[in-house]
Order: C-alpha cells, then structure tokens, then sequence
C-alpha cells in the first residue's frame, strides 16, 4: 500500500520484521491494527503461520510440531491458486497473491482444491529475502501466469483428505486422534516408507513415492495398535538376511525412532509397539538397550544365541530343544531367527552342557549297555532327549546318585561269593524288574553286595530273590492283573503283541504262581503298570487323559511324525512313546 519494501514498511511502523516473523505480540498487534483486523482475525492469522514456543517448536493449528516441519528454505505452494488470485485482480498479479498456511507443512503435498501436486516456487536462507512475498512472487509471476509451473492432476488420497480436515477442525474419526498430528504424520511417513519396500513395482518418482507412503502408512496406522504391530511382523517376514537385524528390517522407522525421536514423549507409543515387536522376534540379552531401553531380562533365545551363551554347537543343542517343543524339526530358517522363550528352557539350557556320552558314564559308574538300557526302560534313569543319535545325552550327577543309594546300603563281598547274582542277572532269571528289586533293597527286603565299585558290581542273594519272586502265597491274588488282561484293556488286543513286548524288556512283569491252581503265570502289579504308562501311550490311554478322540489324536500324530514303537521293525501295535507324543502335542 506504501510501496516501500517490507522491512522498512515494518521499521516506518515502528519495530523491525524479525518481530514480526517471530510472532511478537507488541508487533503483531501494530499489524492487525494497521490492517484493520480483529482480535480473533490476528488469532487465525497466528494459527496458520505457525507461533514459536521455545524449544525448536511452533504451535500450528492447535498442534505442536517441530520448528522444521514448519520452517523451510524452500516453500512450496499451488500455482493454479495463485494464478486464480491474480486473475481475479485488476492491478499487479503480485499485490493479489497469497502463501496458503498449510502449504508451509512438509507432510502437506497437494491442493485438494485443484488436485495440484505443491511445487516449489523459490528458495532462500534468508529469511528477510525468504518471506518477502511481494518481491518473490514478481520473480515468479510470468510463469504463475504461463502455466510452466503447472503439473498433471492428482486424485486426493485417504491420507490427502483426514489430513486436510484434521489441520481445517481438529475432526479425526481414526485411531490416530488420539495422538499429536506431528508425531501421527511422521509415522505414517515412515512407516509407509517401509511397507512400500514389499511392492513388486515400487513408485519411482520422488512426490509421488512420498505420497503412496503416507497414504501406506496411514492404511494402517488409521486402525490401531493391532494392525501397526501386524504391519511390522509383515516386514519381519519379508526379511530373510542370515543377520538380519531390526535397523535392517525396518530402515528409517527404526533409525528415527532411535535417534531423532528419542526423547519425544509424542512419540512413546510407536517406539513401545515397535520394540515389543522386536523383543518378540530377535534374542535380545538381558543389559541391551532396544529403542532407549534398558532390557533387565533376555525374553528370547534362539538357536545360535543359546548355543553362543552355554558354549555348546548348535548340533549339540537341537535335538533337545525340538524334543522340549521349543524348536520344530525341519525349520530352514537361519539359525539366528530360530527363537523360542529363555525362561521356559532355562533349566534345559543349563543341564546341556554338563552332559555325558554313555562311554563317559561307563567309565565313572561301571555300567554296561545292558544294565543302562533296563534302567531307562524302568524309569530309573532318564537320556535328556530320546534321540539316540545324540550321545551327550546322560545326567552323570543322575546316575552317580542312583549308584551311591545302593552303595550305602551294600556289604563289600569278593567276586567269587557264591549265592550271589547281578541284579540283571536275577531280574532275567526271575522275570522280576530291576526297579522292584532296587525298592526291595531300599526297603530292607533284599541284601546287596559289591563286589567293586561300579554298578554292574552290586549283587544280590539267589535265595533271596527266589523267596521274593515265588512266595508261597500271594496277598490278594483275586486283584491282580495278568499281563494279557492288562494289555486289552489298553487296546492291545493280539495277546501275543504285549507278551512280546515283556520279553524283549521294553515294559517289566512280574511272574507269579496262583495260590488256588499252584499255576505261574505272568502278571503286572501297580509298580509294573506305572513303568508302562511312564513310557508308552496307547490311542485308548491318551484320548482318556486327554478326553479328546481318538480320530483326531490319530491325524494329529500322523500330521507331526509320530510313528508307532517298533524297534528293529517289531510289531507291538498301536503303542507310542509317551515322550515323543507329548512333544508333538505341545507343538
């Protein structure tokens, strides 16, 4: 109006431009009344152009946001809006345009008014020379009016339009109404950035790259907590890297929220959804710091990072961790992504490393393979995994400690006592188990010798185990059970099947003389059909414990692998290994 340049236009009111930019209410007020404004004029005149407020932040609409999402060399703007405001006046095209507030937003990309993508008009890091307006739209005036600024219509996204209405009224029918509109931009921005990496085609161009980001990012962050967590695992399986680590997975979302975002409390809940996604997936140790926090407890170990922290191999420690349910057999993924809970396993993972081979056991017990296979068979002494393939597989502490309880009951006696007989020896001879005569010994009932100091050098009186094995009469013989009662009665019908199974050892009985006939027969006590159920399931056991049926239980145990018994291709029938079903079930 004075046709004097802009900052001695400001100095003639009587303060300097610097106040104006910086929003000084003294100076401010010097404006609106010069221009004829109202109190609540210069209030939308503030809103709009942004008011610092210390700190490196302007308030923008009702919203706080970084001075930089704000405040930039290069401003941006609609040429077609301008080009109306300049058509739409008689004088100088110049006088009559005007910088729209929200194209000054960096997440601001196009004009729903026109479907005009924002171009940049001109750049400056002056200020005084950025934001005289009268001067630079000179500058610019014969292309605004040319149309060369001019680029191809853009339909407005979903991101275009709740953007818009959020800056226009603060309305916000999303999820993200909840948070700041800087925070709920920048993540969306981010976030996008990263999904667009699974698009077989991604956008080329700059604007238009950016733009499919927001829109991405807010497809998904627009739903909430559940879907921006099933966005993230997205990117978790997309990445397939040896040593794929969570920068590597999520790129700039995660860098941002580690360094530039670190200490924005507008900010916390996106850092606590992506670090519980990466505490879920990555073994991280107890004492690392995971987007600014402290991890007081590892959650996670995976298959490398267990075998790194216990000093094992990873061959070593697989066969134990499948057989726990902690691992599933035939995973090709790397190692390092192979993860399963730590404080389920953390007893497993410990006894691992003090494991024995059986030659190691033989050494320091004096056993022999024999021996050692009935007393697994009994339940008296148990591999750590079922796989015989693993040889370190033996709790040495478990089996000195069996060897000592005898010990400390036994007489030393020489090698050629006569009376005396192996323990295995008399459980063949009278077709008793191991484990009744070791609880005989424990209850008084039987004498033990050692002829030395390993197990295969314990003994037991003859006399002794026959009046054990044949007493004269037997207590409650109406209750007890014969073995092929037994075996029907868990579903193993061919009589033969389960007498089979006795004598190759694989499940103990006890043969006794009827007191009525005078009889010997082969018959199963409690304690030999506790033995059975410790290591065999049958279909009828298992849909009883279960109390699911045994259609089902079948398919699921043909679905996992589970074969029946049959050592060395012997037929015993439906009969399963408690240890191996009970893994496939907890899979």
């Amino acid at each position: 109006m004075r046709l004097t340049p802009m900052v001695e236009f400001a100095q003639n009111m009587g303060f300097s431009f610097r106040r104006i930019l910086d929003g000084d209410p003294e100076a401010l007020d010097s404006l609106a009344h010069w221009g004829g404004l109202t109190a609540a004029g210069i209030e939308v005149l503030q809103s709009w152009s942004g008011m610092p407020i210390g700190d490196v932040r302007m308030r923008f609409r009702g919203e706080v946001f970084i001075s930089r999402a704000l405040r930039n060399p290069t401003l941006r703007g609609c040429p077609v809006c301008l080009r109306e405001d300049a058509l739409a006046h008689s004088g100088d095209p110049a006088d009559a345009m005007a910088m729209r507030g929200d194209w000054q937003l960096r997440e601001v990309t196009l004009c729903l008014k026109h479907r005009h993508l924002l171009v940049p008009l001109w750049t400056a890091d002056n200020r005084y020379a950025r934001y005289d307006f009268a001067l630079r739209f000179k500058g610019i005036g014969v292309d605004l009016l040319a149309g060369t600024m001019d680029r191809p219509v853009c339909d407005p996204t979903e991101y275009d339009l709740w953007l818009d209405r959020r800056l226009e009224d603060g309305e916000d029918p999303t999820w993200l109404a909840n948070h700041g509109l800087y925070p709920a931009t920048a993540f969306c921005r981010l976030l996008g950035m990263e999904l667009l990496r699974l698009e077989a085609a991604p956008v080329q161009e700059e604007i238009h790259r950016l733009r499919a980001a927001q829109q991405a990012g807010f497809a998904v962050a627009r739903q909430g907590e559940a879907a921006i967590s099933a966005a993230f695992m997205a990117l978790v399986q997309a990445a397939g890297g040896k040593r794929e680590e969570p920068k590597a997975v999520f790129g700039h979302l995660h860098a941002k929220l580690r360094t530039d975002y670190a200490n924005d409390s507008a900010f916390d809940l996106f850092r606590h959804l992506l670090r519980e996604c990466i505490l879920s997936v990555w073994p991280v140790a107890a004492g690392e710091t995971v987007l600014g926090e402290v991890q007081s407890e590892r959650r996670l170990h995976s298959l490398y990072s267990a075998a790194r922290d216990f000093g094992v191999s990873e061959e070593l420690l697989e066969p134990f961790l499948i057989e726990a349910g902690a691992l599933t057999a035939g995973d090709p993924r790397y190692s390092n992504r192979r993860v399963f809970s730590a404080k389920d396993h953390v007893a497993l993972l410990a006894e691992i490393p003090t494991l024995v081979s059986f030659h190691t056991l033989k050494s320091q017990i004096g056993i022999s393979r024999t021996e050692l296979a009935r007393l697994v068979v009994e339940g008296l002494l148990t591999p750590r995994v079922q796989n015989e393939a693993v040889h370190l597989r033996w709790s040495l502490p478990q089996a000195k400690d069996l060897l000592a309880s005898l010990m400390a009951k036994a007489r030393q006696i020489a090698p050629s006592d006569s009376g005396w007989e192996p323990l295995l020896t008399a459980s063949r001879r009278c077709r008793q188990p191991m484990s009744a005569m070791i609880d005989a010994v424990r209850n008084g009932k039987l004498a033990i010798g050692a002829a030395g100091a390993g197990f295969s050098d314990l003994r037991l009186l003859s006399a002794e185990v026959d009046r054990l094995a044949h007493p004269e009469e037997v207590p409650d013989a109406e209750a007890l059970v014969t073995a092929s009662v037994f075996g029907m009665s868990v579903g193993i019908k061919d009589k033969g099947r389960f007498r089979a199974l006795i004598d190759a050892g694989h499940t103990p009985a006890t043969s006794l003389r009827n007191p009525k006939t005078g009889m010997a027969n082969i018959f199963v006590t409690a304690a030999d059909i506790a033995a059975f159920h410790r290591r065999f399931v049958t279909m009828r056991t298992l849909s009883a414990e279960t109390g699911r049926a045994i259609p089902g239980l079948r398919v699921q145990l043909k679905r996992a692998g589970v074969a029946v018994f049959s050592p060395d291709g012997q037929d015993f029938g439906h009969l399963y290994l408690r240890a191996e079903v009970e893994a496939a079930l907890s899979r």
